[in-house]
């Protein structure tokens, strides 16, 4: 069965370090809905069910808190893509051979099965941030590509759905890696299949028609964009909150964000607000208004705006004052909110950075509070 929904848009949880609960996953279903957003894409990598141990079954606790999630998510008409990652232990010489039959592809299929017969919408295949061994584990004469687009095909043929797929090359920047991985992926996929892809970088500046033009020479089927724009598990000292500017033409795109659940929430608001916006930073403000935001971040808003794009990215200039640490001795020790509790570690971090460079910090307070690697660094510059 083909997908036939006219837009992608929503919340991917899909990042490293964070796993959200069962409460908070509601939250976020019910502020898609706020947003007229329509997708959840469910696919943790610190749910050990999903990745690292995929082939294990779920016990009945956390089964009865997924259907009744998926129930919540269809009363808000929401739908629910559960992603399942295989890649890191599935037997591909064994399924080459074998097929539908062999003992891998079969755990897979029960798996997906499973997921539908529990309120699941949509199956996706996520090999993202594998290890490039590919040829190692199965020889230099098997395309890996082609093994994954073959995996997708199949569980198409036998659940009789489209099957979403997120491949090991999914940003411009990995194709290095393999260059023959997305010809022999593009080759093989069937169109009926919906591919997730990032753009020209794993964090990418700008997405716009060109980018999805490059995409389509290469990938025939439908794709949608995995923006990790807000995406902070790669940089955990850092968090971004700015508008979301560079996509205002792209109407099939979920964001990966950060896992902590209040500022999704944050986040999903402004991604509506801003998006499309002809004045974003205006809209942006008014969102940081509704989320009772004190004005005092914004003169320390600049380090949270976004993140650093590209493989090079420049070394952008940075200015404080005393103003800066006077903003940020507020929002540490005067803002209480369930957001300000999120954001305590960040904005701490920032402080101690400013006195740092500033040479307000003594070695003691250096090594205190920095990591050791760190701390032996700053003192002996």
């Amino acid at each position: 069965m083909k997908s036939n929904y006219k837009i992608f848009n929503g919340y991917i949880e899909g990042y490293y370090g964070r796993l959200l609960n069962w409460e908070e996953r509601g939250k976020i279903i019910s502020k898609l809905k706020a947003n007229k957003m329509n997708f959840y894409f469910y696919a943790p990598k610190e749910d050990e069910k999903h990745r690292l141990h995929w082939k294990l079954e779920y016990d009945k606790h956390w089964v009865l808190n997924f259907k009744n999630f998926c129930k919540k998510a269809n009363l808000n008409y929401i739908k629910v893509i559960v992603g399942i990652s295989p890649g890191i232990s599935f037997n591909f010489l064994d399924f080459e051979k074998h097929g539908q039959k062999s003992n891998d592809f079969n755990t897979l299929f029960k798996k997906c099965q499973f997921f539908l017969n529990n309120g699941a919408d949509e199956i996706a295949l996520l090999f993202d941030d594998l290890p490039n061994n590919f040829k190692n584990v199965f020889g230099k004469s098997f395309s890996e590509g082609y093994a994954h687009a073959s995996l997708a095909n199949q569980l198409l043929f036998f659940l009789k759905r489209s099957i979403y797929v997120v491949p090991r090359i999914y940003a411009d920047q990995l194709i290095l890696e393999d260059k023959n991985y997305l010809v022999d992926f593009g080759k093989f996929i069937k169109k009926e299949n919906i591919t997730f892809y990032s753009g020209k970088n794993i964090v990418s500046k700008l997405i716009d028609k060109s980018t999805i033009l490059n995409i389509s020479k290469v990938i025939p089927t439908r794709f949608v964009i995995w923006d990790n724009f807000y995406s902070n598990d790669y940089c955990p000292r850092k968090l971004f909150l700015g508008p979301y500017i560079g996509r205002s033409s792209i109407n099939h795109i979920m964001i990966n964000p950060t896992g902590l659940i209040e500022t999704d929430l944050l986040i999903l608001d402004i991604v509506k607000a801003t998006k499309n916006s002809l004045k974003p930073n205006l809209e942006w403000k008014k969102v940081l208004i509704k989320h009772k935001i004190p004005i005092q971040f914004y003169d320390v808003s600049n380090y949270f705006l976004k993140p650093d794009f590209g493989n090079n990215p420049r070394l952008r200039k940075y200015s404080s004052s005393q103003k800066t640490i006077t903003s940020l001795d507020f929002l540490l020790w005067k803002w209480k909110s369930p957001l300000s509790r999120e954001w305590f570690p960040f904005l701490l971090g920032l402080k101690h950075d400013l006195q740092i460079i500033e040479n307000s910090f003594s070695s003691e307070r250096v090594i205190k509070t920095q990591t050791k690697a760190l701390a032996n660094y700053i003192i002996k510059r």
